[in-house]
């Protein structure tokens, strides 16, 4: 018996996402979770493992409460019986949508975001070897196709055309079999430096307002500005199953593949984040593990 079963899910959002850090940080009201280290968007583990939990009491019922306690942990008041038997990682940024003068948009991503995906495939047991990373300087994008220069909101990159089919592949295991063809057409390499900037500068920033019903006019301190991540844009987050603390005697597949094969084989999708009742945080699922 291994010790853990390991699985990638892949996050591709369909709305705009909204996952709040819950602070201002004096410039955006309401800012999205953003890693210290790298100011790259993030969805924090503790809000996809409740993400989960959610869709799987809603899926499971009242009948099903051991079952989730069992992969998730009991709720807070019995929370000293046992831990949840599920390790859910933060969900990270690998492919974000940026407008082009030159194209509709393209889905950019860096060399040390595809390292970092390959790192985790590796940990989990998807992948036995990493790709070949592409060489990309500050002022370049890598893509597959040759083209003139490209645009990138305002800024102009030097077009270098490398073979990314190794890449396209790796990706399309977390982004769906249907989307290779638009990864093949749109992925685009940037360095890391340019990444960090376009993922800080090019994240939409939309207004919000509540109006007073009886003046027609906003309320009083209900005019804010809240940060969101585009659709289309491609996170990941990193499922390890452990044997069940319960004392039930189930071992780490059975753990996962009740997550996996009952929550998003027959409805592949997830809501993260905040604004569920505007439609905001739908993210196709796509699972990447070890063929049974």
């Amino acid at each position: 018996m291994t010790l853990y079963a390991n699985a990638i899910l892949g996050l591709f959002t369909q709305t705009s996402l909204h996952a709040g850090s819950g602070e201002s940080d004096n410039i955006i009201d309401l800012p999205i979770q953003r890693e210290a280290h790298s100011a790259w968007p993030v969805v924090y583990g503790s809000g996809v493992k409740g993400a989960l939990r959610a869709k799987a009491e809603l899926k499971f019922g009242t009948e099903g409460k051991d079952s989730v306690d069992r992969i998730f942990g009991p709720d807070t008041e019995n929370a000293s019986d046992h831990a949840g038997s599920l390790l859910v990682g933060d969900a990270r940024l690998v492919l974000f949508p940026v407008r082009s003068l030159t194209t509709h948009y393209r889905l950019v991503t860096c060399p040390s975001a595809l390292k970092r995906l390959a790192r985790d495939a590796l940990r989990c047991g998807l992948l036995t070897t990493e790709p070949n990373m592409p060489t990309v300087a500050d002022d370049q994008a890598v893509i597959s196709s040759q083209t003139t220069d490209l645009f990138l909101e305002e800024y102009r990159f030097k077009t270098t055309t490398e073979d990314l089919v190794d890449w396209v592949n790796l990706l399309t295991n977390i982004s769906g079999d249907g989307r290779k063809s638009e990864l093949e057409t749109l992925l685009t390499v940037v360095s890391d430096n340019s990444f960090r900037h376009l993922v800080s500068a090019a994240t939409p920033l939309r207004t919000r307002i509540r109006i007073n019903q009886e003046k027609g006019t906003v309320a009083d301190g209900a005019l804010w500005n809240e940060e969101s991540l585009s659709p289309e844009t491609l996170l990941y987050t990193t499922l390890s199953a452990a044997p069940a603390r319960d004392g039930s005697g189930w071992e780490p597949q059975q753990i996962l593949s009740s997550v996996v094969d009952e929550l998003f084989k027959p409805d592949n999708y997830l809501q993260l984040g905040g604004n569920q009742t505007t439609g905001m945080g739908w993210c196709e699922v796509s699972v990447w593990e070890v063929a049974q």
